[in-house]
């Protein structure tokens, strides 16, 4: 039977090299944007769901006042908190690889931040000075930042030029990605700014995920009053609402996706329909040597799933190198590009998608030539 179905397969062999390319092609596309779209939403930590994120209800713009912080520290269920400001700012020069996230944030960060690690005598060194500051270590490495070293960020957003001395090396298990920023001392940047008392976005640890939807009631209510009311979210409603600047992604990519697949199948679905109507009398010949309609069936049926998983191996190993490539390139300018890869899921996936296509685009043909009559098999011109 495998002797058969290579022979078929083999016995047209640019029809079928185009078919597994037209297979290939798709499922890499598919890849990508599975990739892609991972990136963009992107939260991080395993554990975001015992983590909510408060920010100005307007937009990302707007600030909150400091005074909210210990409020919120007092909602019940809520085990930490940390303000956080971008800074962002100039780092050497404006080209791209030089361009990183800067964050000012409370020395609270590494306790609503648990699955960062790094080191109690970086930690400390980085509590003690006002002006210290730690990097990832992937981004350390990039640059070739050591312990000690002292650069200056020129502001953007805020009109001050920080003077920063690194102290300390983070690692975040799992996320590389989410070593390409740094953090430095909030309290350094009000008393550089004029201690304007503005926080950018409040982290909360919660003590449950089961207390996620109660905390974000009473952090919204607690402020509704306010001039600056607020909106609580999860870590990755948060990260969703970034990606929603540029449009319904999600929509756009699935369209996208549903567009691909569907025109594949069709194309596949045709080539294996003709290929099986070239071989109506051969079939015919083989049901007079003993072979079973089950047989014709699984024949058949064998050639369209061997197509679509060779197609689909094809697609995922091209689309796993494009977005590792891809990955490298982008996050110069976008740190969270650095995610842009092809995890389990999506390679699982594609391979499923492809055995998937390969069935549905022959067993309407398999089901036909078992069904067919050995006598108007053998009367038809092959």
């Amino acid at each position: 039977m495998r002797k058969l179905i290579w022979r078929n397969l083999l016995r047209n062999k640019v029809r079928t090299l185009l078919t597994v390319l037209s297979v290939a092609i798709a499922l890499f596309l598919l890849t990508l944007l599975g990739g892609v779209y991972r990136a963009l939403t992107a939260v991080g930590s395993e554990n975001s769901a015992e983590l909510l994120v408060a920010r100005n209800a307007i937009s990302l713009t707007f600030q909150l006042p400091e005074a909210y912080g210990q409020r919120l520290r007092s909602i019940e269920g809520v085990e930490e908190i940390v303000g956080t400001t971008w800074f962002q700012g100039v780092y050497k020069d404006t080209r791209p690889e030089n361009m990183f996230p800067r964050f000012a944030a409370d020395e609270s960060l590494f306790e609503v931040y648990q699955e960062i690690e790094i080191s109690d005598e970086h930690l400390q060194a980085w509590l003690a000075e006002r002006d210290a500051f730690v990097a990832g270590r992937a981004l350390a490495e990039k640059q070739g930042g050591e312990i000690g070293d002292g650069v200056q960020s020129q502001g953007e957003i805020y009109p001050v030029n920080l003077d920063l001395v690194l102290r300390g090396l983070f690692e975040w298990p799992g996320e590389e990605f989410q070593e390409n920023l740094i953090y430095f001392h909030r309290r350094y940047l009000e008393e550089a700014t004029g201690n304007p008392g503005i926080v950018g976005t409040y982290w909360m640890r919660l003590s449950s995920e089961d207390v996620a939807a109660q905390v974000i009631q009473t952090s919204e209510a607690m402020f509704e009053n306010s001039a600056a009311q607020v909106r609580t979210e999860t870590g990755e409603a948060f990260a969703a609402s970034f990606t929603e600047m540029l449009g319904n992604v999600q929509f756009l990519f699935g369209a996208i996706g549903l567009g691909i697949v569907i025109s594949i199948l069709f194309i596949t679905a045709n080539t294996m329909a003709m290929a099986a109507r070239e071989r109506t009398t051969e079939t015919a010949v083989l049901r007079t040597l003993g072979f079973q309609r089950p047989a014709v069936l699984g024949m058949v049926l064998g050639e369209a799933l061997l197509v679509g998983g060779l197609g689909a191996l094809l697609g995922v190993l091209g689309g796993s190198l494009a977005l590792q490539g891809l990955g490298e390139a982008m996050q110069q300018f976008a740190p969270t590009f650095a995610a842009v890869r092809a995890t389990p899921g999506i390679l699982a996936g594609a391979l499923g998608l492809g055995l998937v296509i390969g069935f549905a685009s022959g067993i309407i043909p398999a089901v036909a030539q078992a069904r067919s009559s050995i006598v108007d098999g053998l009367r038809s011109v092959g």
